[in-house]
């Protein structure tokens, strides 16, 4: 009897926690239109969704594009507040020169929000192993190094306005995808730079924010450059790698790939939870968007290790290495 005593007070206590976290995550900051946002990767997907959010809401958007064709696509759609701007967070001099353009915009109100979007899967899919060291670092080089190197750019204005660092992981943060492992190293690698981030700056008065979004309908899992990048990478292995897996291996995958195409998720949840980490009064650390990050990577990612990898041998498709078919592995 204590113990159903026990689990009935938990369970109201939960619900209470839950209801009044609920109550306070409908505040919204004021003055919006007094904010000043500067979004890195809005050529396309989330960052050029946000851009157009923001914009719409009334916010000041400075959009990091990579492209010139990004730069004018966002000129010609959006109002004047917003600016395009070109900008490479692979590149510190490109990164410096955006902070001094947004340096002079903002002034001594500082910068209110800082969205780091900008990131690539880069030629790491396929077989862990079939990635090069280069396919790494061009990974890392974008999500993780150039995510870096901007927010310690612009920590400086950020510190002034007391404002807000939102920084763009992933499912594949909290549990290795075996098939895309350096983009995961990389989303990896930014959950422990926004959690080292976030519990520095609390004393600046800097809020930090993780979005981890499961697999959504953006450019960055586009079906046939996917399903090409991955002809392309298996066109590159030796004779040897290519006897090993399989040319039946390769076939597997895509048909993996094409049947999770079916369910990509929409992205404006994603950006749902990117404008609430930037203009509610009690913002979430982490927010976790979508029903494949939250019921597959996260739900796994808490289990024992053993048994999470168990659980991923059971319901994961079954593609095997020709080698280890025949050794009856």
């Amino acid at each position: 009897m204590e113990v159903f005593i026990l689990l009935e007070i938990i369970s109201a206590l939960w619900v209470t926690y839950l209801v009044f976290t609920w109550w306070l995550e409908r505040g919204r900051v004021s003055q919006l239109t007094d904010k000043t946002v500067l979004i890195t990767g809005c050529d396309t997907g989330f960052g050029n969704l946000l851009a157009r959010r923001l914009d719409q809401l009334g916010l000041r958007v400075f959009a990091g594009c990579l492209t010139e064709a990004g730069v004018a696509e966002l000129r010609q759609s959006c109002s004047e507040r917003l600016q395009p701007i070109r900008m490479d967070v692979t590149s510190s001099d490109s990164v410096q020169t955006a902070f001094r353009v947004v340096q002079k915009a903002v002034g001594s109100k500082g910068l209110w929000g800082l969205v780091n979007n900008a990131g690539i899967v880069g030629s790491g899919v396929g077989a862990m192993e079939w990635a090069t060291v280069t396919d790494y670092q061009a990974v890392l080089n974008v999500n993780l190094l150039g995510m870096i190197d901007v927010t310690r750019t612009f920590l400086p204005l950020l510190k002034r306005s007391r404002g807000r660092v939102v920084n763009v992981a992933s499912a594949a943060g909290r549990m290795v995808s075996k098939y895309i492992t350096s983009y995961s190293v990389s989303k990896f690698g930014v959950e422990a730079f926004s959690d080292s981030l976030r519990r520095s700056m609390r004393c600046f008065g800097v809020k930090v924010h993780i979005i981890e979004p499961g697999y959504s309908r953006t450019n960055i899992n586009n079906l046939e450059v996917t399903i090409r990048l991955l002809d392309n990478i298996w066109q590159r292995q030796s004779p040897e790698t290519k006897k090993e897996y399989g040319q039946e291996f390769l076939q597997d995958m895509k048909d993996v790939i094409i049947a999770r195409d079916g369910i990509r998720e929409d992205p404006r949840a994603v950006v749902d939870a990117m404008e609430h980490a930037l203009c509610a009064t009690h913002p979430r650390s982490r927010y976790v968007v979508g029903w494949s990050a939250l019921l597959f990577f996260v739900s796994i990612s808490w289990l024992p290790t053993d048994l999470g990898d168990l659980v991923l041998r059971v319901i994961s498709p079954k593609i095997t290495p020709a080698c280890c078919k025949k050794d009856g592995a």
